[in-house]
């Protein structure tokens, strides 16, 4: 994103929330949402053996049960990720529309095959970025 706002391409191809966060602050941008697209899914978890480390336990599993609640579901919408709580979810129903064909990583083969198609060091995004 700070590359393409100091004028460096055309077009950017980036994740709603950066966009959504940018227009937020007031920055316009022409935004042509793609009518197929793929889902992109933030998990959030404990690492057990860290959390049990530092003694961590219930207050690392407690931040993660609250971030599925309502309350933190309605500020993550409001700063451009799409709640994931049903009932959060169809108070933004107007910011978020779901486009038409929106699938999931299991639509391209999984992330194994996509990391060795896509992103090895020879892979396609590698590709389209030396420009070949």
């Amino acid at each position: 994103m700070a590359a393409f706002e100091y004028g460096v391409g055309d077009v950017i191809v980036t994740y709603e929330n950066e966009l959504l966060a940018r227009v937020a602050q007031g920055v316009h941008y022409d935004i042509v949402t793609p009518e197929d697209t793929i889902l992109i899914e933030n998990p959030a978890g404990v690492v057990d053996v860290n959390a049990d480390a530092h003694g961590v336990r219930a207050a690392a599993d407690a931040l993660v049960a609250y971030m599925s609640g309502a309350e933190a579901q309605a500020a993550f919408a409001e700063h451009g990720f799409r709640p994931v709580n049903e009932e959060v979810a169809s108070r933004y129903a107007d910011r978020y529309v779901t486009p038409a064909g929106l699938f999931d990583i299991g639509y391209l083969g999984g992330w194994g095959q996509v990391r060795g198609e896509l992103y090895a060091k020879r892979g396609v995004w590698y590709q389209v970025l030396a420009g070949k």
